[in-house]
């Protein structure tokens, strides 16, 4: 079998078990999994929100799932390991789900979609994107974009650092799509290291004059933002 075709039928087959996973830990509040292989067979980390409904009564749930892993899908002595999150607003998947909960209700989607930017970004995210796209008020198809803080968008950081979720939203005019993209507090960027380290080997002999270190210090004044324009913060584009 040529090597091409064997990348595409892993691809596949990693594809049918994230979508298995996915659809099996829909109430738990799943937020993404990793599959890695060890020596003593396959390690699968599950992201959720809420561990307890994963695990079940006595472990039947868990167990029920590692049954179906090495069954169905051919995992080597499968080792569930069930990773709680301790901030739901710093996971894509999580979010995404929310908002499509939330459009699926019936709220309108400017009110979703600022709501849950202010929310991602109260709990400590450098940066967020929301899109919505779909009949989001008539026949039309139209996209409302969210956004707020810094984001990578390409490159391995953004692969490496942004969480991303999709979710769909099952309304009567048709489905609408829903992508959340979230870089956390905590990452630390390929050039931000860079600068840091030149920091911290300046010498001595190359720091700034008195003079112009004390008229650093000075911070201008913060401007108080009124509640109501606080919304100006993200944006919004139709297609």
């Amino acid at each position: 079998m040529p090597a091409e075709r064997v990348f595409i039928k892993q691809g596949l087959k990693r594809a049918e078990l994230e979508e298995y996973i996915e659809k099996e830990l829909e109430r738990a509040g799943y937020g993404g999994v990793d599959i890695k292989r060890i020596p003593t067979g396959t390690r699968v980390a599950l992201y959720v929100e809420r561990p307890g409904m994963v695990i079940g009564r006595k472990g039947r749930s868990i167990k029920q799932l590692t049954d179906d892993l090495a069954q169905k899908y051919k995992l080597e002595n499968p080792q569930i390991e069930v990773v709680e999150i301790k901030v739901p607003e710093l996971s894509g998947p999580v979010m995404a789900k929310r908002i499509a909960f939330a459009l699926e209700r019936g709220i309108h989607y400017r009110r979703v979609g600022y709501s849950t930017l202010r929310r991602i970004m109260r709990a400590g995210a450098r940066g967020a994107e929301i899109v919505i796209s779909g009949k989001l008020t008539g026949e039309r198809s139209r996209t409302g974009r969210f956004y707020d803080g810094y984001l990578k968008k390409s490159g391995e950081p953004a692969l490496k650092f942004v969480s991303y979720g999709f979710a769909i939203a099952k309304l009567k005019p048709g489905v609408i799509g829903v992508k959340v993209r979230i870089m956390p507090p905590d990452v630390h960027l390929p050039d931000e290291i860079k600068i840091v380290g030149e920091k911290v080997e300046t010498k001595p002999s190359e720091a700034k004059p008195p003079e112009v270190e004390e008229a650093k210090e000075e911070k201008p004044e913060e401007l108080e933002i009124p509640e109501g324009e606080e919304e100006e913060k993200g944006g919004d584009t139709q297609a």
